[in-house]
């Protein structure tokens, strides 16, 4: 383009600026989307941790009943009791590993957040420019009706020979 200054029509103004308006909304959806997948991650986390910190627990109150006040019925018990440990621990291990993927997850969701934060902050930044070239559009547009006036004001009362 040239260095000549394009003036847009009044609507023309209004339609890009609410264009601009419109991808700013759409930018703060999609950010609220992103920090919903975000909070929900956290959330998995949250869940898979206090998971595997009662499996823990649950081995832990597993080997003090046998080896203290269960260790009388420990004989008559051992295989049911090796096998509610084995499950016990197999759970945990699971949980362990399930908590590794969530923990990734959670990585991708906030890495989200971050994308579309800039988005919106881009998106903000273009509507703000297209406002402030509006309004300088239309500040020069009143100078220039002013200075037009004057003109024509002084050309009223100047006298005609």
């Amino acid at each position: 383009m040239s260095g000549a200054a394009v003036t847009l029509s009044a609507a023309d103004g209004r339609q890009w600026l609410r264009l601009r308006q419109l991808r700013v909304q759409r930018a703060r959806q999609a950010l609220a989307e992103a920090m919903a997948g975000e909070r929900r991650a956290r959330a998995a986390i949250d869940a898979r941790e206090a998971a595997i910190e009662h499996g823990r627990a649950r081995l832990a109150e597993l080997a003090q009943h046998w080896s203290g006040p269960g260790s009388a019925d420990m004989p008559r018990w051992a295989g049911q009791v090796r096998a509610h440990r084995e499950a016990v621990a197999e759970r945990l291990e699971r949980d362990e590993y399930a908590l590794l993927d969530e923990r990734e997850t959670l990585e991708q969701a906030q890495a989200l957040v971050r994308q579309r934060r800039g988005e919106l902050t881009r998106a903000q930044a273009r509507e703000s420019a297209v406002d402030a070239t509006l309004k300088d559009q239309r500040r020069q547009t009143l100078i220039a009706r002013d200075q037009q006036a004057e003109l024509e004001a002084e050309d009223a009362f100047r006298p005609r020979h």
